[in-house]
């Protein structure tokens, strides 16, 4: 509606023309109403925030919410940013470079060189076993390129971190592959120079009265350093014999009742009784099968089972007789069955070489190496066995000596005259 003041109204603020002045008008109160919008749209009501909303921004809420935000907008840069440093840090293949990554790519490229030489020797040389039943035999190993070997840094030849003197081996005295005091390059066990791989091995070791002092005490020696080298937890025994046998351990015992009768006692109970229906010292029976002779467990390598075997040894008690068949028996008897055997004697007694071949056969089919103690008597048999079972057959001089049977029998002569003197 239109505020300008009325006719009526202009006329009544006009004073008269007349002296008389005219009475006042009572006031008039004017109302305004609001402008409609333009459209013709009605006004819109105000709408109160929730308490949720006002509890919000009470507390700073929205502030909160973009702190969040910017927040958030770093950790994303900064995770790009360090993620393209790091791959192009990996990138680094120059040869020779300085750099970490290059250093470690370097060492790759020589491993795969390394790696395809090996592939290539392999194919071109593939693994053949080579084996020797002699001392002395050629063994002539195949021609390998000198181009693809990989030939060692001048530190490893010189001090590097081998603990043998000489050649290929491991620990011990002995270098190389060969024999000697010491294992060398072969793992196993080394007797009066001769090295076998141990596995369940007896050494068979001639205890009679007419082994000289200086022989046992050469024989009992050798043993203390065979022993010592055993492999931890390797099993072995030690089994004396005469007229009859027994095993190296305080738990046995030899009961001599007459002169031609042996009694081994184990334990103080179960008696074996050997006796000699000849009246012969080379000739003697056994009381009983051979199932039924002398029987001991395998002793497992350790310091307390070597010491009392060697406590055994060091008594030196040897007895009357020389018979080997019963020895051989007894040794082949052990279960499991063993797969080396070293026999050692200084002469003949109850020599039927043909009863131990068969024997060894059935029982264990053992390798049998064979020692003669200063004397050729008896040679042709133990080269016999030791032959037949792929083992080898060594005579042993009084001073420790060894002369390999091979050797022997090319210059026999010589080598019995040394024996005599």
């Amino acid at each position: 509606m239109s505020t300008e003041p009325t006719a009526a109204a202009l006329d009544a603020a006009v004073p008269p023309v007349s002296g008389n002045p005219a009475p006042a008008a009572p006031p008039m109160a004017v109302h305004v109403a609001p402008l409609a919008p333009q459209g013709g749209a009605p006004p819109l009501a105000s709408k109160e925030p929730n308490a949720v909303v006002k509890y919000w921004r009470k507390v700073g809420g929205g502030s909160l919410a973009l702190s969040l935000l910017i927040h958030v907008g770093i950790l994303v840069g900064a995770y790009f940013l360090v993620e393209t440093i790091v791959l192009e840090n990996k990138v680094d293949f120059l040869p020779g470079g300085g750099s970490k990554a290059g250093q470690e790519a370097s060492q790759s490229l020589a491993q795969q060189v390394q790696q395809k030489k090996r592939t290539n020797i392999s194919k071109m040389l593939p693994m053949r076993k080579v084996v020797s039943t002699s001392a002395n035999a050629a063994i002539a190993l195949p021609d390998m390129p000198s181009d693809n070997l990989e030939m060692p840094e001048m530190s490893s030849l010189m001090g590097g971190g081998m603990t043998g003197s000489a050649g290929f081996g491991s620990q011990g005295a002995g270098g190389g592959f060969g024999t000697g005091i010491g294992t060398g390059g072969m793992k196993g066990v080394t007797f009066f120079g001769m090295t076998t791989p141990l596995d369940r091995v007896v050494f068979v070791l001639d205890f009679s009265v007419s082994m000289k002092k200086n022989q046992v005490e050469l024989v009992v020696n050798e043993m203390g350093k065979t022993l010592k080298m055993l492999p931890m937890r390797s099993q072995y025994q030690v089994i004396l014999f005469a007229g009859g046998a027994r095993f190296a351990d305080r738990n046995w015992k030899v009961e001599q009742p007459s002169t031609f009768e042996r009694i081994m006692v184990h334990r103080g109970k179960q008696k074996y009784r050997f006796f000699s229906p000849t009246k012969s010292h080379t000739d003697y029976a056994f009381d009983g099968s051979d199932n039924e002779l002398p029987k001991d467990d395998w002793l497992t390598s350790n310091a307390v089972n070597v010491g009392r075997t060697m406590e055994e040894l060091d008594k030196k008690e040897t007895w009357g007789g020389t018979d080997w068949r019963w020895a051989f028996k007894t040794a082949l008897n052990m279960s499991p069955p063993p797969k080396v055997v070293y026999f050692m004697t200084d002469g003949l007694g109850g020599s039927n070489v043909e009863l131990i071949l068969d024997y060894n056969k059935r029982k264990a089919k053992a390798t049998l190496n064979t020692f003669l103690m200063h004397t050729s008597a008896g040679a042709p048999l133990m080269k016999e066995i030791a032959d037949k079972t792929g083992g080898r057959f060594t005579i042993v001089k009084n001073d420790g000596a060894t002369i390999p049977g091979d050797m022997y029998f090319a210059n026999k002569a010589k080598y019995d005259k040394e024996l005599k003197e």
